[in-house]
């Protein structure tokens, strides 16, 4: 067997991060609703196809210490980076092997879950049809596979500036002068061109995009020759040719279809479940999406594609949105609004639902299972229930807009659920991971394979004392000693670290 060849990630480093929809217990979920029975979480195999610097792969091995994490790399560089990681963080559950990916075999032996993110578009043809074979031959019978790919119509629109700058670096090896002559050829022929023209628009759109790309990502993503975009039906089909079958996406959004005018969400509504695969293609046409996240599975695992709202009961739920008002009565006749992390805002009048949208957001960001849910709901809003009809129907309504909440991307679904503080303890402890990456940098992975920005260097000093040996007047005594001369004495009180302990718990840093 011959060694690994350099890898161009040797010269220059790709900004690694955690990604959650590889995360095997999303992907478990999504098995889960289309009929599969995925291996627990708990005590799974993972693989991962490029790993690159292991920051996707170790916050998932030190929250499943039971279960086993392989990653794969051909840059050596990146693997001891990944490998140095680890040690650091005392996680033992997790291997980082510096190889190519041609060589793996069945030696390696089956895994629960595979994930290649980043890899597919990006390597010779030989390589991907080599990524299909370990998904067929190394993935467990019951095991689901993630594959990450730049996907057409929408690469259309980035081929415009790629063809561009793969054109005026075509003869540039050095990587940081590669990727300057690249911005400064896309400049001229963006200022060059007519903003009133289809072209230019269009140019000046895909040149925005371009400018807000750090230098390594514009150079491993758009810079690098053989980049290779796809139509989803024609990667299906290739996995096809390997004895595998498309699950879905893993986006569940996509599943939304109530953005569609009428007539366009009957068409697609009336594909029969047969031709689930041209469904989710049209919408790409529709959308012009131009990134796919798709799961694999074998092609002989019979999948349920009819998702009802009455499968909602088999899962658990979480939801961060808060109630907009602070004068909240769930009995009441008046619209309550909920608003999420991210701005999108959730509303509704009817008692049992702001009750139950209220005990998601008690439990975030931590979840609870339906039945739960429904009993806390029902006590909650005062609804009546007059026997064993009424009640089935109060749960037959949860149902319902809990399916439409998942597939709107309101509401968290989980097959298994998530382990998180939803209280700070006595002694607070954050992720040993979260921890290291406070001390180089903002972007911190939290416990529900998120990233987090946290920007204030503050906090991120507080967050490194969170190591479960403190109690709160610990913390704030050696918050304080190490706080500078001049900072305010405001920030230093043992309400301000009560405060920011109850901030961190629902940023989901602390570990329960």
């Amino acid at each position: 067997m011959t060694g690994p060849t350099a890898s161009p990630y040797d010269g220059v480093d790709y900004p690694g991060q955690s990604y959650p929809f590889t995360h095997p217990a999303h992907l478990a979920t999504v098995g889960a609703l289309y009929g599969m029975e995925p291996a627990p979480v708990a005590s799974c195999r993972v693989l991962e196809l490029g790993c690159g610097h292991g920051m996707n792969l170790l916050p998932m091995a030190y929250r499943q210490p039971d279960a086993s994490f392989v990653g794969i790399d051909l840059s050596g560089r990146s693997i001891e980076v990944a490998a140095n990681a680890a040690a650091a963080c005392g996680v033992r559950n997790v291997e980082f092997r510096h190889g190519n990916i041609m060589e793996i075999d069945a030696q390696w032996g089956r895994f629960d879950y595979i994930i290649a993110h980043g890899v597919y578009s990006w390597v010779p043809a030989e390589v991907r049809e080599k990524i299909l074979t370990i998904v067929k031959e190394n993935l467990s019978p019951h095991g689901v596979a993630y594959v990450s790919y730049n996907a057409y119509p929408g690469s259309h629109l980035r081929n415009l500036t790629r063809d561009m700058m793969l054109f005026h670096t075509r003869y540039i090896s050095d990587p940081q002068e590669r990727v300057r002559q690249a911005r400064v050829a896309l400049l001229m022929a963006t200022e060059g061109s007519d903003a009133s023209k289809v072209y230019g628009s269009l140019l000046r759109d895909r040149s925005e995009r371009v400018e807000r790309m750090p230098d390594q990502l514009l150079l491993h993503d758009d810079l690098l020759e053989i980049a290779t975009p796809f139509l989803l039906h024609e990667m299906v089909a290739d996995a096809e040719r390997h004895g595998l079958q498309y699950l879905s996406d893993a986006n569940l959004w996509r599943r939304d279809l109530r953005h569609y005018p009428e007539d366009v969400r009957r068409i697609l509504l009336g594909l029969p479940e047969t031709e689930f695969v041209a469904r989710d293609q049209y919408q790409d046409f529709i959308d012009g999406h131009g990134f796919r996240n798709t799961l694999l599975c074998h092609a002989e695992v019979p999948l349920n594609r009819s998702v009802r709202p009455d499968h909602m009961g088999r899962f658990f739920f979480s939801c961060s949105a808060a109630p907009v008002s602070e004068d909240v009565d769930p009995a009441s006749s008046d619209t309550l609004e909920f608003k999420g992390e991210e701005g999108a805002v959730l509303a509704s009048d009817r008692a049992l639902v702001k009750a139950a949208l209220l005990e998601l957001q008690d439990a975030w960001p931590g979840s609870l299972g339906f039945d739960e849910l429904l009993e806390r709901a029902v006590k909650r809003s005062g609804v009546p229930v007059d026997g064993a009809s009424q009640l089935a129907e109060h749960r037959k309504d949860l149902g319902g807009v809990l399916f439409q909440a998942v597939f709107t991307g309101h509401v968290g679904i989980h097959k298994e659920p998530p382990k998180l503080a939803t209280r700070v303890s006595r002694k607070p402890e954050a992720s040993v991971v979260a921890r290291r990456q406070a001390e180089t940098g903002f972007m911190i992975t939290n416990l529900r394979h998120r990233l987090i920005k946290l920007e204030d260097d503050k906090v991120r000093r507080f967050l490194g004392l969170l190591d479960g040996t403190r109690d709160i007047d610990d913390l704030t005594a050696d918050f304080a000693a190490g706080a500078p001369p001049d900072a305010p004495p405001d920030d230093l009180t043992r309400e301000t670290i009560e405060r920011n302990l109850g901030h961190l718990a629902n940023l989901a840093l602390l570990v329960a």
